[in-house]
This record gives C-alpha cells, sequence and structure tokens, in this order.
C-alpha cells in the first residue's frame, strides 16, 4: 500500500491529507477518489473562524480568512440592495443604509466563526456563502431577519429556511426595521399646489 500527498486548493485554502491508496489502481483512479474525498470541506461542520475587515452591504463583508481576503454572502437573508451592480447610478434601496449601518457596527473588525451549507460553498458571483456567529454565540445572520433588517430568503433551501421565514414573520407583526408602519400623516401636513385638500405626499 502506498500513501499519497495531495493539496487541492479549496475555498478556505490549501488542505493537505496524507490517505493510503492502493497502489494497483491507476494514478489517475486514486487522484479522482482523493478529490471526492476532499471535495466536501474539513470545515463544513464545526465552522472556520475569520476576521471581519469591511462591510460592502447588509448582508456581504469582506473577511481574512486562512491568510486569504474572501467576500462572503450571508447565507438565508436578503438586505435591500445599497448599490445595483447592474445600475451603478441608481439610488440604494429603502432601509439598505439602515442594514449595511448595522451589519457595520456588529461584525466589522470582530472575530467571527463561518459555517457552511454542506454543498453550496459559492454563489454565482463568486462569493463565499456562509452563517456568520459571532464569539458570544450570536447567530447574525439571524439576528438580520429577526430585527427587521433582512428578509428572510425563499428561492432556495437551505438549513435555517422555516426558522428565518418565522422570525420574518414576527419582525413584521412587532413593526421592526423594514416592517416599521409609516409615520401618520398630520391632517394639517404640506398641501399639493393646486389641490383642494391635504396632500397626500408624506412630509
Amino acid at each position: 500500500m502506498t500513501s499519497f500527498r495531495l493539496s487541492l486548493p479549496l475555498a478556505c485554502g490549501c488542505v493537505t491529507r496524507v490517505l493510503p491508496i492502493q497502489a494497483r489502481l491507476p494514478l489517475s483512479r486514486a487522484a479522482v477518489a482523493l478529490a471526492l474525498i476532499l471535495a466536501v470541506p474539513a470545515s463544513a461542520g464545526e465552522g472556520q473562524s475569520a476576521r471581519v475587515f469591511a462591510v460592502v452591504d447588509g448582508d456581504t463583508v469582506r473577511v481574512y480568512v486562512d491568510g486569504r481576503q474572501r467576500t462572503v454572502r450571508l447565507i438565508g437573508v436578503d438586505t435591500p440592495e445599497l448599490r445595483d451592480r447592474h445600475n451603478p447610478d441608481a439610488p440604494p434601496q429603502p432601509f439598505a443604509r439602515e442594514a449595511a449601518d448595522y451589519t457595520r457596527r456588529t461584525l466589522n473588525g470582530q472575530r467571527v466563526r463561518l459555517e457552511y451549507e454542506p454543498h453550496d460553498r459559492f454563489d454565482v458571483y463568486g462569493r463565499v456563502l456562509a452563517y456568520v456567529f459571532l464569539d458570544d454565540g450570536t447567530f447574525f445572520n439571524r439576528e438580520l431577519v429577526r430585527s427587521g433588517y433582512a428578509r428572510a430568503y425563499r428561492r432556495f433551501r437551505f438549513r435555517y429556511r422555516k426558522q428565518f421565514i418565522a422570525d420574518e414573520a414576527a419582525a413584521r407583526r412587532a413593526g421592526r426595521g423594514l416592517w416599521a408602519p409609516p409615520p401618520a400623516l398630520s391632517q394639517k401636513g404640506p398641501r399639493v399646489q393646486g389641490s383642494e385638500g391635504p396632500s397626500d405626499h408624506a412630509p
């Protein structure tokens, strides 16, 4: 029996493992077998330590992990867009700045733990998909939804989907964040020129 040392670049860095491979196997088959074994990230279950150094918007941050810079998209949440990648001149969506500020206050400069879904490590833009936990155990993805800064993502299945949907419903009922009622209009509010009654426009 022969052991091969194989290093494969994964999203979390380069992982090296030494595994016994039957010498009679062709090398190509041995390499394929090792690649399949290592295709699942070693840290998918127990999590991976990282440090947040920048906040892109409410649901996207940049981190140092294993000596590399990575952009992380939080799994299962959708905050209003601060910037439209398809239309850079578009203004931020309502409540986008508030969501980004909340994420910045909570995460920027913090040591966090990243956890992953077993089979989905990247989105179509090449961002790492992760759940983010603070050192005190706070589950930040969930806090975004519970505090009304984000909607629960519904298009895809993920580990905490039911919980996030329930958290969004609770935030809606409580009128938190995105779900806060609009300010009541005063009967003596501003008048639209030429109008006979109170303005329909918020002050």
